[in-house]
């Protein structure tokens, strides 16, 4: 009885296969308008390479053991890591520096995204102002349980093959194998990696390597981009001592000045996002617990913290689409978009990568909902140079995700047509619906290359598709950027301003990265805490709220980022709304073409710091000690040991 019934559902699978095909036939229509050609590049007032003769950036940590209440952690963690940007010629003592500024990354990011900006301000500040800067960028305990061993095997041989031999094909790196992306069962000890952890990490920071808390108060201050612009703000208002009635601790008490980038200083902010994100990624048996807990009660907060340390509550924050193999795989194109941004792009064919990132190139790389399901052609099926490959992941003309969008330029060399996936164009601009997205799903117009090749059986033949950049579209005399015909505008000058190699670079330069792989819940769910009266009794100490606006601030935001520009500000501060800007291109927009468009968050930011910062020279101390500072050597990055399972 069997195998008189092979054959006729052998038939039918093969009827509904053919079936398909038929059905799709038609939907592959190649061709459309193609952008103009490019313009020509602005001059650099100034040089990468200057910048890099000038400017050190080292790794430094501070020995500070890591909670141990539900598990213990890798030794990675019990050090406290930060990039510390300064002059090669300065003396090495943060003390004489003229200023000093700290910031704090943001949701799923690394102390990489402020590798540009640090490297720039750094120069900036002495080149035209004969001002000492200093930047230091933070990073989380949690980014320190990335294996990152194949990448840095990469960057070191300049060969991303290096990397997916490791992280795909069983090579060994240095005697060691990669044995899997974490998950949740495998870091039971983020459960107390928490807002507690990171605030005490600043304050560390700071405490140790400018030890006079004078000095702090005239030249230190403290900031952050996206959720780094709230954690600003509970760091100006936290009690460091858990004694309110002794304030010399306070957050508020050592430093000179707040700063935050396409964010704002409002913990009000931070904690209506946090929980939002908190009650998206319950289990369904908490989401009734949580339904009115936008204001979370004492005992919710309790039996979340137990959950999450059973397990019941992922530990990892389970964002949607960016997973950490995806984040890994984004420093391999930012390597291959630096290394040979001309050269055609082959990485995602040679990566056996997971139905994960395959999720994610789809939601990236779909004209329309039909080609989401069929996924032809994909990706894979056109061809792109590296330099274009990056600009279709990250550029905000591409990529969905409002939080990791940058303005960098245009694709050029094909027919490029407008985007109906996640959502249709039209539905997409109303705006209803763009104040319920938020900064999640983009709301501008999308475009997608369109000629994979003439027909089915020729997809991967189709043109060249080739990156331009930022400062390669359209003019002061032409500004817009459209197709050779006419018939479309594709975008302009003004929402432009970020160099794809600079982006590239900030993805994996250097002993840190940008992405963060495993953002710890518990941070989510302390920061939606902390602005309630029991957060004391957890080591919430946010209890000098009201005197954060004591002290001079200054917010940037971006037009087309986050859409915090509505939300309210606390008052007394400066704001300042950046036209064209996406959310990362309050940290990347290019600074040394200013005959194209000054950046507009540098310059004034070195401006508000040394207006606050008293004439008289402060005294000389002694230089800090920490146990791992080291200066970072070009396109290398220092091993990190990998967890051991």
């Amino acid at each position: 009885m069997g195998k008189k019934r092979v054959l006729p559902v052998a038939l039918l699978c093969g009827a509904l296969c053919l079936f398909l095909v038929l059905s799709i036939s038609g939907c592959y229509e190649p061709g459309g308008p193609v952008p103009e050609g490019k313009s020509a590049p602005a001059p650099r007032a100034w040089t990468t390479e200057q910048v890099d003769a000038m400017v050190r950036m080292d790794n430094q940590a501070i020995y500070s053991p890591a909670p141990r209440d539900n598990g213990t952690p890798p030794a990675e963690c019990d050090n406290i890591n930060f990039l510390r940007f300064r002059l090669k010629e300065s003396s090495g003592n943060p003390a004489d520096a003229d200023a000093v500024l700290v910031l704090m990354p943001g949701l799923l990011s690394g102390a990489n995204a402020f590798e540009y900006l640090g490297r720039q301000m750094v120069y900036m500040a002495k080149t035209q102002r004969n001002v000492n800067l200093e930047v230091w960028a933070t990073e989380r305990r949690g980014n320190l349980l990335e294996d990152v061993t194949g990448l840095n095997a990469a960057e070191a041989a300049g060969n991303t093959q290096a990397a997916i031999d490791y992280y795909y094909n069983g090579a060994e790196v240095n005697g060691r194998k990669f044995t899997g992306f974490l998950g949740n069962n495998d870091v039971p000890y983020l459960s107390e990696f928490g807002l507690k952890l990171e605030m005490e990490d600043v304050y560390k920071i700071i405490t140790t390597m400018l030890p006079d808390p004078e000095m702090r108060r005239r030249k230190l201050f403290v900031g952050g981009h996206s959720l780094g612009g709230p954690l600003t703000a509970f760091f100006a208002g936290w009690d460091f001592d858990g004694d309110p009635a002794t304030t010399d601790d306070a957050g508020y008490r050592n430093c000179a000045g707040l700063v935050a980038l396409d964010s704002s200083i409002a913990t009000s902010i931070g904690a209506t996002q946090s929980m939002a994100t908190v009650n998206e990624v319950l289990p369904e048996s908490l989401k009734s617990a949580a339904s009115d807990a936008m204001t979370p009660e004492e005992d919710f907060y309790a039996r979340m913290i137990e959950q999450l340390r059973s397990g019941a509550v992922p530990r990892i924050l389970p964002f949607p689409a960016i997973t950490p193999e995806a984040m890994a795989l984004l420093e391999l194109a930012g390597m291959e978009a630096d290394r040979d941004p001309d050269g055609e792009a082959d990485l995602f064919k040679r990566i056996p990568y997971s139905a994960d990132v395959e999720n994610m190139l789809k939601l990236i790389h779909s004209r329309d909902m039909e080609n989401y399901f069929v996924w032809l052609p994909g990706i894979k099926d056109f061809r792109y140079t590296n330099e274009a490959l990056l600009g279709v992941i990250l550029d905000d003309n591409s990529m969905p995700i409002g939080i990791i969008q940058s303005s960098m330029g245009f694709l050029n060399g094909g027919a490029v047509v407008r985007k109906d996936f996640p959502l249709p164009a039209g539905l997409a601009e109303a705006p209803l619906l763009q104040d319920m997205l938020g900064g999640f799903l983009s709301t501008t117009k999308l475009y997608i290359a369109n000629d994979a090749g003439p027909s089915y059986d020729k997809l991967g033949t189709g043109p060249l598709y080739t990156w331009a950049n930022f400062d390669e579209v359209g003019s002061a005399q032409d500004p817009d950027y459209k197709s050779e015909d006419g018939s479309l505008t594709y975008t302009d000058t003004s929402n432009e301003v970020s160099d794809i190699q600079d982006v590239a670079r900030m993805l994996y330069h250097g002993p840190a990265n940008l992405t963060e792989w495993y953002f710890t819940m518990r941070i989510m769910l302390d920061v939606a805490s902390a602005v309630q009266p029991f957060g004391p009794r957890y080591g919430l100490n946010f209890v000098h709220g009201d005197r954060v606006g004591d002290l001079p601030k200054i917010e940037f935001h971006a037009e087309q980022g986050l859409g915090q520009s509505s939300l309210s500000f606390v008052p007394g501060g400066t704001n300042d709304t950046l036209k064209g800007y996406n959310h990362l291109d309050v940290v990347t927009a290019a600074a040394d073409r200013p005959t194209r468009r000054p950046n507009e968050v540098f310059s004034p930011l070195i401006d508000f710091m040394m207006s606050n910062v008293p004439a008289v020279a402060a005294p000389s101390v002694a230089a800090p000690q920490t146990n791992a500072a080291q200066p970072v050597p070009a396109r290398k990055k220092p091993a990190r040991k990998k967890r051991k399972i």
